[in-house]
C-alpha cells in the first residue's frame, strides 16, 4: 500500500510533458520488442530470409520510427504537414517486389503508430501478427493442397553477381524472376549488381542464364526455400 501511495504522489507531481515522456519510454521498448517477435515468428514459416541481420534490424527499428513520428506530430497540423514533406524525399533504391514484404513493412509501422494511441491495441496487434503465420499453415494443411502441384511449382533460388551497362539496367529490372537486387558499385557506365532471383522451373532458369550469360559474373544456389501456395 505504501508503494502505491508513493507512486500516486509521484504521478501527481509530474507535469503533463513528463508523463508523456514517461509513457514514450515505456512504449519504445515494447514496439521494438514487438517488431522483433513478429519478424522472428514469420521467419520460421517459409520466410527464413527475415532472420538476416538487416531484416532483424528493420523489424526492430520500423515500429520505433512509427512510434516516434506519430508522437512528435501529435495533434499539430502544421508539424504533420511539414513531416509529410520531409518524408516525401525518402527513396528506396531497392524495389519492393514481394507483396508480402510490403505488407510486413506496413505491419511493423502500424505497430509503432498504434503504440502512440493505445498500448493495449499495440499488444493485441503484436499477438495477432505473431500468431497469424501459424494459423495460415494450419489452414493450409487442413485443405490438403495437391502434392503434385506443389512439386511442379517448387522454386529454384539463385544469388547472382551481375555486371551491367547502365542502359541494360531497365531491362534487367523488368525480368519477372528478379526478386530483388542491390547496386554494389558503379564504374562510369557500368554497374555491379547483387541480385536474388527465383525460377519456377529449371527451363526458366536456363533461359534467364543464357540471356544474360555475358553479364553474369557468377551465381550460386541460395539456401532459401519457399513453396508457392
Amino acid at each position: 500500500m505504501d508503494l502505491l501511495e508513493v507512486l500516486h504522489v509521484l504521478y501527481r507531481k509530474l507535469s503533463v510533458d513528463n508523463i508523456s515522456l514517461l509513457f514514450f519510454f515505456i512504449k519504445f521498448p515494447l514496439c521494438g520488442l514487438g517488431g522483433l517477435i513478429i519478424t522472428l515468428s514469420h521467419s520460421f514459416f517459409s520466410h527464413s530470409w527475415l532472420r538476416s541481420n538487416l531484416n532483424v534490424y528493420v523489424g526492430i527499428i520500423l515500429p520505433i520510427i512509427g512510434l516516434t513520428i506519430t508522437t512528435v506530430i501529435g495533434s499539430n497540423i502544421a508539424l504533420s504537414l511539414g513531416m509529410i514533406g520531409a518524408l516525401s524525399i525518402v527513396r528506396f533504391r531497392t524495389p519492393v517486389r514481394s507483396a508480402y514484404e510490403l505488407v510486413h513493412y506496413f505491419s511493423l509501422l502500424t505497430v509503432g503508430v498504434a503504440g502512440t494511441v493505445d498500448i493495449s491495441i499495440t499488444i493485441v496487434l503484436i499477438i495477432i501478427l505473431t500468431t497469424l503465420p501459424f494459423f495460415i499453415v494450419k489452414i493450409s494443411d487442413k485443405i490438403k493442397i495437391n502434392k503434385s502441384f506443389d512439386q511442379e511449382k517448387k522454386q529454384i533460388f539463385l544469388n547472382i553477381d551481375v555486371k551491367l551497362k547502365l542502359s541494360d539496367l531497365p531491362n534487367f529490372e523488368k525480368e519477372r524472376c528478379v526478386q530483388s537486387y542491390t547496386a554494389d558499385k558503379k564504374e562510369q557506365e557500368i554497374v555491379f549488381i547483387k541480385a536474388f532471383a527465383y525460377f519456377e522451373t529449371l527451363e526458366d532458369k536456363n533461359i534467364f542464364l543464357n540471356k544474360w550469360k555475358n553479364s553474369i559474373n557468377s551465381f550460386d544456389v541460395s539456401k532459401e526455400k519457399m513453396n508457392v501456395v
